[in-house]
Parts: structure tokens; C-alpha cells; sequence
């Protein structure tokens, strides 16, 4: 009888739920394929064939990251009103940042020196790329693709990706409140001012 096989799908998914525990709770210096292994009780054998090495675990993390934000943005459903529409997406990436900080920062700051990410790796992306372009083409109430709504999409994304990098620098605020309140002020800001330009073109 052929032997039953070991390295499986199911084990390649808890080796990358351990890479993420282990990323969260010692950050990249303790995704090692020893560790992973040893938290996912098989060998470091079965890490490199079924990850190939530690850049394609570290890649599989890094799909993994996107996979789980598109799903929490996908399920944040439209409530019919643009601005809060916008918004409600924006707050829902914040709330993955706060509970997978460090998984985030593999899919924007790359803490790994192993793994720098190529064109076709930012297709793990491309989920939540319409997701945005939807909702700000319906907040500008403009096409999705024109270059108006590509234009405010990159903006509105760069100002939560710089919110939220100060916000768990721990400079945006020393409370909930004032933290909510400076987040609310950005938004605001630029989705007036977006508004007025595309009144104004």
C-alpha cells in the first residue's frame, strides 16, 4: 500500500496560521522554519517543500494578509450612503492593522529581507483595489475608471496607510477619543476637498 501523505494542504495551512502567531507575537525575527515547524509539530523538511524556501513562506503570509483584509472589506457591506461607505471601509482596515500589526506591516513596510514582492505579487491586492475604486467612483460619482477617481482612491489610501503607521507608532493620539476624532478630521478634509475638485473640473 502506498504510504498516506503527510505534507498536505491542511498542513501547509497550519504552518502559515503558526508563521502568523509567531509573527505576532515575536515579530518577523521569529518566523524561523524551525519554529514554524516545531509550533505546527512536523520538521523543518516539510516547511521548505511545501513553501520552497523562506522567501515563499514569507510570500504566503504576505497573500495570506490580503486574502483575510479583502474578506473583512467584502463583508463591511454598503450602507447606501457614499461618505460613510468610504469611510466604513477605511475604519475596517484599521481594525485588521490594530489586530494583525505585524502581518500588515509584511503587506506594506516589508520587514523580511528574504522577500521582496514583484509586479504579480500585488495582484494579492487587486480584490481590495476594486473595492476601493467602487466606493470612491460612487462617493465622486464618477466612472471607475477615470483618472479622477484612480487619482482620489491612491490619495484617500496613502492618508490611512500614513494614519495608521502613526497610529501604531503610538503618535496619532494618547486616547481612543482624540485618535478617532484626528482620523475623522483627515477623512473629512480630503473628501470635501476631492468633492470640491470634481465639482470644480
Amino acid at each position: 500500500m502506498p504510504r498516506p501523505r503527510t505534507r498536505t494542504g491542511a498542513l501547509k495551512d497550519r504552518l502559515l496560521s503558526e508563521s502568523i502567531s509567531l509573527l505576532e507575537s515575536g515579530g518577523a525575527v521569529a518566523v524561523t522554519a524551525r519554529r514554524v515547524a516545531s509550533e505546527a509539530g512536523t520538521s523543518t523538511a516539510a516547511v521548505y517543500e511545501l513553501f520552497g524556501d523562506k522567501a515563499g513562506l514569507v510570500r504566503s503570509i504576505f497573500y495570506e494578509g490580503f486574502e483575510r483584509l479583502a474578506a473583512e472589506l467584502v463583508a463591511e457591506a454598503p450602507c447606501g450612503d457614499p461618505y460613510r461607505d468610504v469611510v466604513a471601509m477605511f475604519d475596517a482596515t484599521r481594525r485588521f492593522a490594530l489586530r494583525f500589526p505585524m502581518l500588515f506591516e509584511v503587506m506594506f513596510a516589508r520587514p523580511f529581507i528574504e522577500f521582496e514582492p514583484g509586479p504579480k505579487d500585488f495582484d494579492a491586492a487587486a480584490q481590495i483595489y476594486t473595492e476601493v475604486i467602487r466606493r470612491v467612483a460612487a462617493l465622486l460619482d464618477t466612472g471607475e475608471t477615470d483618472e479622477v477617481t484612480v487619482d482620489a482612491a491612491h490619495a484617500l489610501v496613502a492618508l490611512d496607510r500614513g494614519l495608521l503607521g502613526s497610529e501604531l507608532s503610538g503618535v496619532l493620539g494618547r486616547s481612543a477619543a482624540s485618535i478617532e476624532r484626528r482620523r475623522a478630521t483627515a477623512f473629512e478634509t480630503m473628501i470635501v476637498g476631492l468633492r470640491a475638485k470634481v465639482v470644480g473640473s
